[in-house]
Order: structure tokens, then sequence, then C-alpha cells
């Protein structure tokens, strides 16, 4: 292959300003100001149409392809053993609903996007079609489809859908109605919205509108035949819409402004969609909350993690105040019609309690849902009909498999649906938890997947460990927080077919262990230590051989990613970094960018002296290290990314480039096409996802390997 210059990005001056700048937000107590050179900040363009910027990343998918183009044949093999994996024709197991249908979605073997199904309940026939994914107008094949609601089930008619459309990937969504008995699209849209919708009445539609930054900002109720013009504002910044109890009698939309380290509530009952909203309980730093409305007691169960207590609430009717101990767990209570499902965490994974109510009373304690696995992720799957007395759908996975249980009476599960996976045979696989002691003696928990007879026992294999680490505390209404769960991934073994050990690494930072023992223990470094010292043990334990051990990280987890190939660059033989969130300073001090103020509770704000030299220390791009060889770099993201955005691991490429020893080997994939979430069509995915594990299996020595056929 003939030798091709990676692509370098010309340099204009500039000057980022850090501290207090007149007419801008920068926090409360914004130092005197501090100004830094940043001559790469050209290559940021919020309209994303400069045509110097679009060259330059034209320019790098060029040099990334060419630098891969002996992969070619070996990606379509990936390719078309992944897609071997899905089962293209499939149905979910339907989900029966208090409106007296049942729903379920449908894939069809050639079609990218599901199609969105109801039936009456009990029938065998009779399905309607409510939504076709891939009929959906301005919906292209890579645009991600968004969020849909039904009207609720006390609206027996079921008249109308309403479902949001993203038609680039950034993330703002058209709400869009359609009418269910004519399957007629209404010329009615609703722009400019964050996705998060949902029904009061068959007139009545709450959606949450987004400001001139991008951020979720304010709650808006439409009327069914009128002008968005006429819609009339509820409440300011929620992060999302919640319909807290489907049933005829007090359905309520709760609103949720909030931010990491804070919630406030507001709700309206569904009966009176016009009223004014009732605030359920003031914000309090450090205090994050939820709540769920339980019809026959006419009760609000309310889960804070104040003092790690759930609590009940006052009736609907009065404004919510006091409470009456309810629950040890800190976690999250969804109210059915006789029980509360608690959802949680213990031991290091999610968990599952039911605990069965009398008048919106606890009538026992709680009973922790068994499973079979030493390692797992229980979560409450699609339960629509909340009045049921005593069932429950929950959605199980594994390293190794992915079911859907029905618990009933006894706490007995059957399962509902174990997904199929065509070409797979689970008793070839084997996964285990182990512990490795950081540096500071923290037990830090690493769950590890193999193929029995890819991997021989006892000898060092490739491996690839991945991580993330971050948003520990409950977000937006889920008080479980952000944690890298073990879970089924079909497409996952591509690589443990081929003998590499796939490897998660549960770091502080993340939400497993609790939110104070391994969130606020993290303090962000501990983040990245806890990172490079399970990959050492990995290499001393004979996990994984030397020299072919490869780290990733998506987004938060690309901050992970930029800061271990920095601290210990020796460790690793290749990094893949997807969406990462890599400069940190110059994103972190601009109230422009989408997401920035609400993040310097999570990351701390650069403006403020207190912060401004510890953040310092670990954005990526300000600390690589200048003629150090570093690991092969494959650099993942999206052109439309609101969260983390495209300037970002483009100008962390260029740096690279001109620092490390090694910068030809930094390659930068950027979709022109695509946000955040990379691909929503399933086969688009699918080829996405086969250049990145061609470029890994390359460099764990992979790329000549064939999965071994199975019976």
């Amino acid at each position: 292959m003939s030798a091709v210059a990676p692509p370098i990005a010309k340099r204009v001056p500039h000057t980022v300003t850090f501290g207090r700048v007149d007419g801008e937000n920068r926090g409360p107590n914004p130092m005197e100001p501090l100004e830094l050179s940043d001559d790469l900040f050209w290559i940021r363009d919020d309209s994303r149409k400069n045509e110097d910027m679009l060259q330059l990343l034209r320019d790098e998918n060029a040099y990334s392809q060419h630098k891969t183009s002996t992969l070619d044949g070996f990606r379509g093999t990936l390719y078309d053993e992944m897609l071997s994996h899905v089962q293209e024709d499939d149905d979910t197991h339907p989900t029966p609903a208090a409106d007296g249908y049942e729903y379920w979605s449908r894939t069809t073997k050639g079609k990218s996007f599901r199609v969105y199904l109801r039936r009456p309940r009990g029938s065998a026939g009779e399905e309607q079609t409510i939504l076709d994914v891939n009929e959906v107008p301005s919906l292209q094949y890579f645009k991600d489809e968004g969020g849909w609601a039904c009207p609720g089930p006390s609206l027996p008619s079921g008249r109308l859908l309403a479902y949001a459309v993203d038609g680039s990937g950034y993330e703002t969504y058209t709400v869009r109605l359609k009418e269910l008995g004519s399957g007629v699209e209404m010329e009615e849209e609703i722009r400019g919205t964050g996705g998060s919708i949902a029904w009061a009445d068959e007139r009545t539609l709450f959606y949450v509108k987004l400001d001139a930054q991008h951020r979720p900002f304010e709650v808006w109720r439409h009327v069914i035949g009128t002008a968005q013009a006429e819609d009339v504002r509820v409440f300011e910044a929620p992060r999302a819409l919640q319909t807290e109890d489907h049933t005829a009698q007090t359905r309520v939309i709760s609103g949720v402004p909030s931010s990491q380290e804070t919630t406030e509530m507001l709700f309206v009952p569904t009966a009176t969609p016009a009223a004014d909203p009732t605030l359920i309980r003031r914000r309090k730093f450090g205090e994050r909350y939820d709540v769920d409305s339980h019809s026959p007691s006419r009760t609000l169960f309310l889960t804070s993690n104040a003092d790690g207590l759930a609590r009940r609430a006052a009736p609907l009717s009065e404004q919510a105040g006091g409470a009456e101990l309810l629950l040890p767990p800190p976690h999250q209570a969804s109210a059915f019609g006789g029980f509360l499902a608690v959802s949680g965490r213990e031991e290091g994974f999610t968990q599952l309690w039911v605990v069965a109510l009398r008048e919106g009373v606890a009538a026992a304690g709680a009973h922790r849902l068994g499973f079979e696995d030493e390692s797992f992720t229980a979560e409450l799957g699609s339960n629509r009909l909340f009045e049921a007395a005593g069932r429950l759908r929950v959605e199980y996975s594994s390293m190794t498999q992915l079911r859907e249980y029905d618990v009933g009476a006894g706490y007995s599960h059957a399962t509902l649906k174990e997904q199929p996976v065509p070409g797979y045979d689970p008793s070839l696989y084997q996964t285990r938890r182990i512990e490795v002691a950081a540096r500071d003696g923290e037990a830090v928990p690493v769950t590890l997947l193999w193929r029995s007879d890819a991997v021989e026992e006892g000898r060092p294999a490739p491996c690839h460990l991945y991580g993330y680490g971050s948003y520990g505390p409950p977000r937006d209404a889920r008080p479980i927080g952000i944690c890298m769960d073990p879970s089924f991934s079909a497409s996952r073994l591509a690589l443990v077919d081929r003998g590499v050990v796939y490897a998660v690494a549960h770091i502080r930072g993340g939400g497993e262990m609790g939110h104070h023992r391994w969130y606020e223990a993290a303090g962000n470094r501990n983040t990245f230590t806890d990172f490079v010292d399970c990959g050492k043990a990995l290499l001393e334990r004979g996990i994984a051989e030397p020299g072919r051990l490869s780290c990733e990280g998506r987004s938060a987890g690309g901050l992970l990613v930029g800061n271990v190939v920095n601290m210990a660059p020796e460790l690793w033989c290749a990094a893949v970094a997807g969406v990462p969130f890599v400069d940190l300073m110059v994103t972190m001090c601009d109230p422009s960018i989408p997401l920035t103020t609400e993040e310097w509770e999570e990351w701390g704000n650069p403006n403020e002296e207190k912060y401004y030299e510890y953040m310092r220390s670990y954005s990526p791009i300000d600390n690589v290290r200048e003629g150090v060889v570093y690991p092969k770099t494959l650099i993942v993201s999206g052109l439309n990314d609101p969260r983390v955005a495209y300037w970002e691991p483009t100008k962390w490429a260029q740096v690279l480039r001109a620092k490390v020893a090694n910068g030809d080997d930094v390659l930068l994939k950027m979709d022109l096409a695509a946000g955040h979430f990379s691909a929503a069509d399933r086969y688009r995915y699918l080829r996405e996802l086969a250049f990145d594990y061609a470029w890994l299996l390359e460099q764990l020595g992979k790329a000549e390997a064939t999965a071994p056929a199975t019976s």
C-alpha cells in the first residue's frame, strides 16, 4: 500500500477566555478572566456548514478508509456473521394495556426499522398497524425515529397516535399525529421538541420544548386541532415527562425539572389538564427523588436519596408533603394495583423487589426476586396494565442470554420470551465476575466473557476492556443511575468467537455499587486509575496476553479512554473512543454549548478557580504526552451529535497526530449524517460496527481468525 499522509488541519490563532465574561452565565463564582490559546477552535461550526471544516472531515474519513482498505473483505465477513445472529423476522411479546388492547412490535427481514402493532386483548388476529417506522416521511435510513406514544388507557377508543421524529440525529424532534382508524397522517405538527410527549386526554398533549441552546426548557400543552402558536406554557426547566399511572382515575403527568444533583417535580392530573401544576417537593441540593401514583388508594409514592428511604406521600387531593416510612432500599417505586415494584441495586447488580399493598400501605416486607446467573441485569419491562393484581413483566439479561419474564403469584417467574439468536449456543460461553484491588485498596468488579473452545483455560488471550464510569447518581427520574451492567450482545460474538476475552470494568464514577460508595468516591481521577489498575490486573493474572490488551469507551467513556492512554500508553495495544468527551476545558467553560451548564455539577466549572487546575489535569486533549508511542487509536463520532460535538474528537485527533510518536496510527471516522447514537437503521449500524471490529481484531492479532462453527 502506498503511503498516504494523514490530514493536518490548519492552525488559526484564537483565544479562549475562562472565568468572568460580561453578559454570559459563567457560574455563581467566576474567577477573574484567564486566557488560553486554542488554534484549532476554528473547527467548531455550530451550523455544520463551514466548507473548510467539512473538507477536513471528508479527508479524515478518506484517510481512515485508506489505512484500513486491506480489511474490506474482513468487514464484509464480520457483517455477515453479526447479521446471521439476528432474528430478522421477529415479534416482541404483546403487552396488555388497560384500553382493551395489547401492543407489540415487529421486525421484518430487509426492513431497517420496527413496525408497531396492536390488537384487542385475547384475540389471535385482527392486528392493526399503529406505526410502520419504515414508511415515516422524512425518516432516512440513518435517522433516529425517536419516541412514540398512544393515548392513555383512559381513552378506550385510542383514536390518535403521537410520535416524535428526529430527522438529523441532532435530537430535535417533530411530533406528528396519526388517525389510527384511517391510518391517515394529520398535517398538524409540533416542532422544536425534545421528543418527550404525554397524552392527557384525546384532545390534549403535553410536550417538552427546547431552548436556543438545545436544552430541555419548558413543558407546553397542545390542544389537537389548534396551531402550535396557541400552545400554553405549563412550567419551566424539565428534563423529561412521565405518565405516572395508566388508570382512568388518577393518571398524572409529571415534569422533572432537574440537574445532576437536584430534582423538583410537578404534576398535572390528566382529568384536569388545564389546571395549574402542583409542586410535589421543592428542590434541595444533593437530593434527587421520583414519584409514582397508586390509583386504588389515590396515593403518591415518593422515592428519595436524601436519607436512603422510600416514603409514602400525601393523597393526590392534597399537596404532597409529610411521609410515612415505607421501604428501606433507596430505589425507585412503581405502583401497581396490589403491589409496589421496586427497582434498585444491591451487591453490585440491578435488583427487583415486590411489596404487597393494602389500601396504599405495605402489607408485608419487600421480597427480592431471585435469578440464576452469577452476573445479570434485571429491570422492569413493558408494564401497561397497572391495575393488574399480581402480574409483573421483567426484562432479564446476562452476558450469555436475554429473556423476558412474567412474575406471578408466589414470586415465581415464567419465561414469556427468550430472544432468539440464530447460530448461538450459550453452553459454549462462560462468564465470571472477578475483583481487582485498586491502588487505594478498593475492590473493583470486572465481568469477563469468553468462548470456552476458543480460549484455553489458564492461558493468556487477547482481551478487550470496556468502561464508562460516570453519572453514577440518578438522572431523569431513574434512581438506579448509569452503570455498565452485564448484558447480552449478539454482535459481541464476533470478538469472543475469535478467542478474545471481553471484559467490562465496573469502575468508580458509575452507579454499580451505590451512590456514595461508588459515585461520590470517584473524585473523577479514581475513575481513570481504577481502569488502569483493572487492565494491569488482567495482565498480571494471566487473563490478557501481553501486547494484546485493548480498551474502549463511549461519550463520557471516551473521556475515560482519553485519560488512560495518557496515563499508561504502554498498557494498551489499541484504543477505541466513541463520541469521546475529550476537550473538557474549552467545552465546560462555554455556556452556549448544549448541556454545559447542567454538567457543571458532574464535572465542575473551569470558570471557577477551585475547579480550573483540577479539571485541566484530566482533560485528555490538554495532557497528550509529546514524543511518546501511544496505542493505535480509532476515534468514532457523528457530525450532528448535540451531546459531544464533532469538533472535540476532531481536535483531539489533530493534537494526537501532532504530539505522539506514532501520529499516523490515529484514525478518525466521522459519520456526516448521524448524531450521538450512531445509525438507527439496524443494518447500517452493523456495517458501522463491522468497521470498528475489523480494525480492533487486527490490532489484537485476530484479523485472520475465523469463528468456529456452532452446531
